[in-house]
């Protein structure tokens, strides 16, 4: 897609009127739902600290919320703040392994719209399933706009080096 081309054209060489625009647009518009819900949930993007930790949680998943907070130059206490934020809005989700708790993208969506906003893997995070998606090779099967999908592995945790830092990343 070029850049000054629109993404979507009509399809019908019927000229619609202003009026008859106006009133195509209300219907669809009557048939969404959950415009509030969404406006919150993208609202969340607009803060600096939590977006950086969803680049850190897009480049490399299954961080641990202190090495997070490392990585941004943040307190601790922020970083776990935001990430709850981020948690009950749906963006990340924890995965619990014994005492250890890391963070990874809750949903392919928020996955997407993180490459689409710019954000890059580690050169050891790849996608499962090596296919081409809407263009981008290397999405994965499981990428769709249905909300959360679960456990996806971008890749396993780097090793714990035993002093509590994580090895690899």
């Amino acid at each position: 897609m070029s850049p000054g081309r629109p993404a979507h054209v009509r399809t019908s060489s019927e000229v619609l009127d202003d009026e008859q625009l106006v009133e195509e647009l209300r219907r669809l518009l009557a048939e969404e739902d959950g415009f509030g819900e969404l406006a919150a949930r993208m609202a969340l993007l607009a803060d600096e600290r939590r977006l950086r930790i969803l680049f850190c949680l897009h480049a490399h998943p299954l961080i641990r919320s202190s090495d997070l907070a490392w990585a941004i130059g943040a307190h601790e206490s922020t970083t776990s703040h935001a990430l709850a934020l981020l948690r009950e809005a749906g963006w990340v989700h924890a995965v619990r392994t014994g005492r250890v708790v890391r963070y990874e993208l809750a949903s392919g969506f928020a996955h997407d719209l993180l490459h689409e906003l710019g954000s890059g893997h580690l050169d050891d995070v790849g996608h499962p399933h090596h296919r081409a998606h809407d263009g981008h090779p290397g999405h994965d099967e499981h990428h769709g706009h249905d909300g959360p999908v679960g456990h996806h592995a971008h890749g396993g945790p780097s090793a714990d080096d035993g002093s509590g830092r994580r090895t690899g990343a």
